[in-house]
């Protein structure tokens, strides 16, 4: 089972998530934090996945107003995707997000993770484009 944790800006819990996203996202694909989004990590919310004493799973939300937020950098452990645990983080962070009268969720999501969130009961509005080099979709999920 996950568990599902808030992590503070510049938190170690931060470190470790940023230590995923790094290693799990942006590696593979040889990019580099830009200085716009070091600028926004302060003011997005840092929710992580951990087994034990295990960081396993991440995701960053960053307020976009009226309502909703934008889902980025969702990140899970190689060896534990497809064991629920990214179900576990995003359905835990939901939960959260409706409390904090959060309407609506939107991403732009890798076209490998698609169907992952589709199954979550995101939807995908528009054309596919092409967003750190590769292939992405917009979804978007009515949380109320």
């Amino acid at each position: 089972m996950v568990l599902v944790e808030e992590a503070e800006f510049g938190s170690e819990a931060y470190g470790e998530m940023l230590a995923l996203r790094k290693r799990i996202l942006r590696d593979p694909l040889g990019l580099q934090w830009t200085e716009e989004e070091e600028s926004w990590e302060p003011r997005e919310r840092h929710f992580g996945g951990r087994v034990g004493n295990e960081m396993i799973a991440c995701v960053v939300i960053r307020p976009q107003g009226d309502g909703a937020v934008k889902l980025r950098q969702m990140a899970v452990e190689p060896a534990r995707q497809g064991t629920g645990i990214g179900r576990g983080l995003l359905e835990g962070v939901e939960k959260i997000l409706v409390t904090d009268e959060v309407d609506r969720i939107e991403l732009n999501a890798r076209d490998t993770a698609v169907g992952f969130y589709e199954r979550l009961g995101f939807r995908k509005v528009g054309e596919e484009f092409v967003e750190v080099t590769i292939p992405h979709w917009k979804m978007v999920k009515t949380l109320r």
